[in-house]
């Protein structure tokens, strides 16, 4: 089943293919969770193992049901408070409920110690790929949409595989921050992840990110990197990190593209400006309902209502991971997703003092998340919700 499990994360890019029926809206990676599912109960019938496979949900911490269960219903009273109500059950299935029950069955595929190698050591893989695709499309414009070739506004861009460069970001900065102690770790890492083809894939990967020109994701990913260094990093890692943020250091101080990148944030550049007026247009929506929010898709639809900025074109989220979930989800959702990722902090500490490598990845995992959603809108997308379950599930 682990091959199932790796194959699902390889295509969840897939949700922008997109399907119709009627006034029903769907989308692939929807079909593919539907899929996993159904083969994964024929192997549990096949291998008769559904009396493992309960025993399993029995055991799963109670926090973690209790924070996940009113995640859940936070989004189902957002669902019904929302403007659009068919637009919001939606997101409800494709952000909430299809990633947990996901999560059920990619805990138990997990809960083996192989199985979990395998499925990083194919993370490794799969952000080396992506992130080769993304150099070529950097060099050659090989399936690099025209805006983001560079303009007036906007500097050349790698997206890989994904519909906007800060997509690509948002996707793999965790998973990087998730790997490192797998790759780096001289106390925790399993044996063969030794030696240096994963710090090979890990640095492709960091390349890869470098030419999405997200900050958001380079910060999370130095936020993550910078706990590692000093939790979890030996003397030769350090080193290791040392050379490597000189090294990087020089590049973006030769590179002017990285270096204006680096230096507009403090100049008032237009990304910037726009993320205080995106605050401020969901500060006064969390005042106008503070318990209950916009609900789901409350953002997008009310925007034209509480925005004050004529220079701000419409987004669907207001980019701060607290805002975020306030605006979509009422003050419960806010809180039960603070007490579901606290909650695994919490678990990944335990295990990191009991010798796991698992539990020191959760944390930097969720690091990096939250660094980079202080200016972005992670989990709110198909992907990334499902990532973020199944990541999840690897400490359970």
């Amino acid at each position: 089943m682990i091959y199932l499990l790796e194959i699902l994360i390889a295509l969840a890019p897939s949700y922008v293919i997109r399907f119709g029926v009627g006034p029903i809206r769907f989308d692939l990676l929807e079909i593919l969770q539907v899929l996993f599912w159904a083969a994964c109960l024929i192997l549990l019938a096949q291998k008769k193992q559904f009396t493992d496979f309960k025993n399993y949900l029995w055991n799963i911490p109670r926090k973690i049901y209790f924070f996940g269960l009113l995640f859940l219903l936070a989004a189902c009273i957002s669902t019904y408070v929302s403007p659009t109500h068919a637009r919001a059950a939606g997101e409800l299935l494709a952000f909430w409920l299809q990633p947990i029950i996901t999560f059920l069955f990619a805990g138990y595929i997990l809960r083996d110690e192989q199985n979990k190698n395998h499925f990083v050591k194919f993370l490794l893989w799969y952000i080396a790929l992506l992130s080769l695709y993304a150099v070529l499309q950097y060099f050659t414009r090989i399936g690099l949409s025209q805006a983001w070739w560079g303009n007036s506004n906007e500097p050349k861009r790698a997206l890989s595989v994904f519909e906007y460069p800060n997509a690509f970001a948002l996707f793999i900065t965790p998973l990087l921050a998730y790997s490192l102690p797998f790759v780096f770790s001289e106390k925790t890492n399993p044996r063969e992840f030794s030696g240096w083809l994963y710090k090979v894939l890990f640095f492709i990967g960091v390349i890869g990110l470098g030419l999405s020109l997200s900050r958001g994701g380079w910060l999370g990913l130095f936020a993550a990197a910078a706990l590692f260094m000093f939790v979890g990093a030996g003397k030769q890692t350090k080193k290791l990190f040392a050379v490597a943020a000189i090294v990087l250091i020089i590049i973006i101080a030769a590179v002017p593209v990285l270096r204006y990148r680096v230096e507009l944030p403090f100049k008032g550049d237009k990304s910037t400006v726009s993320r205080y007026s995106l605050w401020y247009t969901g500060e006064k929506m969390i005042t106008s309902s503070p318990l209950l929010g916009k609900g789901l898709n409350g953002f997008a639809t009310d925007f034209n209502s509480y925005n004050t900025d004529p220079n701000l074109a419409p987004l669907n989220y207001p980019h701060n991971i607290f805002l975020n979930f306030w605006v979509e989800t009422g003050l419960l959702g806010l809180i039960s997703f603070l007490g579901l990722t606290l909650s695994a902090i919490w678990i990944g500490i335990k295990k990191y003092r009991a010798g796991s490598a698992y539990g020191l990845a959760i944390i930097l995992f969720l690091v990096a998340m939250y660094v980079h959603g202080f200016a972005d809108a992670p989990y709110f997308k198909n992907d990334l919700a499902l990532v973020f379950w199944v990541i999840l599930s690897t400490i359970i």
